[in-house]
């Protein structure tokens, strides 16, 4: 789970099978968040070595690896481009692979259309393809990527890869494995119109980024001309001549419900937030006050439990709002309310007052109240105790 602070702009990881990935299934999402000021970064596995090549001028490259690996390098460096220039990683490379290894490169594995027109293996997967490697290397890569973009969250496909190609499963897997690992929320790219998603896009707003970003894969897809009755409307056509309509809203699931989010500091408050959130601690600080000067005095046998149990009562409450919500005034507040209402209760009574005798429990609750309040009000600040307790960070 993210405990960015707030203020932070959020930081997304996309994890695509191979160039154009990014694209077709979560373009429109990528655009989108760029310009709301997110910070996206986009992780590719391969370089689509063994994919087809459909213009004419680009079919003599099919089947040498290298050079069609080159060519879709700058096919995904136009389309990241277009859609408004999210940071972009290979797997294995750098920045996407452990600093104690040496870096590699994950190839194509190649598929086949089956009779269902799903992908499926192909028989003939390199020995350095990604679906050769070795699952916990794949996630220790992706692993990798997550720590040094610092992401918030990490984006794939669902467990099918979206149409079962191989590639896109193994990628799913690591990806989800990865998230895991990293304390790192993972959403799956989903069909909006067959499956049940926890969050969806309206992408529309961006689709003229998305065409042009389409428009760069001359070698995978064949992009149908802009209709002038509906501009936004984006179909393309695939290798295996089935014709796919770019949906109006993009669709995710997440992998897990995403845990409550940690508290915000003081600082990041609005001002209304603030002085409730003073208000509270008043309270809080009233009521335990009032417990305390009932209680302070009870013993169990010849244990003062009564003045020790109240006196951690104060500390918890003080040290965790500190902790909590890097707040001095939340702390005085509490504070405050401890001696408010042990003054008020004692001055019921007079001087003959029960409730807080001239002994050593309450000379302590006299007192001690106080000094706990001005000793945490006097430490440093604690946002390194609290982000660290929480968010490991490597």
């Amino acid at each position: 789970m993210s405990k960015a602070p707030v203020t932070r702009p959020e930081r997304v990881l996309f994890v695509h099978a191979h160039p154009d990935d990014e694209t077709l299934s979560s373009g429109g999402t990528i655009a989108t968040l760029l310009e709301l000021g997110a910070h996206v970064t986009v992780l590719t596995a391969t370089r689509g070595e063994r994919g087809e090549m459909l213009t004419p001028e680009l079919a003599p490259l099919l089947g040498d690896g290298a050079r069609v690996a080159r060519h879709r390098e700058t096919e995904i460096a136009g389309a990241l481009a277009a859609l408004g220039g999210p940071d972009h990683l290979w797997l294995g490379g750098a920045g996407a692979r452990p600093t104690d290894l040496p870096e590699r490169r994950y190839t194509d594995s190649g598929m086949r259309w089956g009779a269902d027109g799903r992908a499926v293996a192909a028989d003939d997967a390199p020995a350095d393809s990604l679906t050769a490697a070795d699952l916990g290397e794949v996630v220790d890569d992706i692993r990798a990527a997550i720590r040094s973009t610092d992401a918030d969250a990490v984006v794939s496909y669902a467990d099918d890869g979206g149409y079962g190609h191989p590639d896109h499963v193994r990628v799913h897997h690591a990806a989800r494995y990865a998230a895991k690992a990293e304390d790192r929320p993972f959403s799956m790219i989903v069909d909006p119109g067959a499956t049940e998603a926890d969050l969806t896009v309206d992408v529309l707003p961006v689709r003229a980024k998305v065409r042009a970003a389409v428009e760069q894969y001359r070698s995978q897809v064949t992009v149908d001309p802009v209709d002038p009755e509906d501009p936004t409307a984006l179909s393309w056509v695939m290798p295996h001549g089935v014709r796919q309509h770019a949906p109006a809203v993009e669709a995710f699931r997440h992998a897990e419900a995403p845990a409550a989010p940690a508290p915000q500091t003081y600082a990041e408050m609005s001002a209304p937030s603030r002085v409730t959130a003073v208000v509270v601690a008043l309270l809080l600080g009233l009521v335990a006050g009032g417990l305390g000067t009932v209680t302070h005095q009870q013993t169990l046998g010849a244990f003062p439990i009564g003045i020790v149990l109240t006196t951690l009562i104060v500390v918890g409450l003080t040290v965790g709002i500190r902790l909590l919500y890097r707040s001095r005034a939340m702390v005085a507040a509490v504070g405050i309310g401890v001696i408010a209402a042990t003054q008020i209760l004692s001055s019921v009574g007079g001087q003959s007052s029960p409730l807080v005798l001239a002994n050593t429990a309450g000379y302590v609750w006299t007192f001690g109240p106080a000094v706990v309040a001005a000793l945490v009000l006097a430490w440093p600040d604690l946002s390194g105790l609290r982000s660290g307790a929480t968010t490991p960070r490597e």
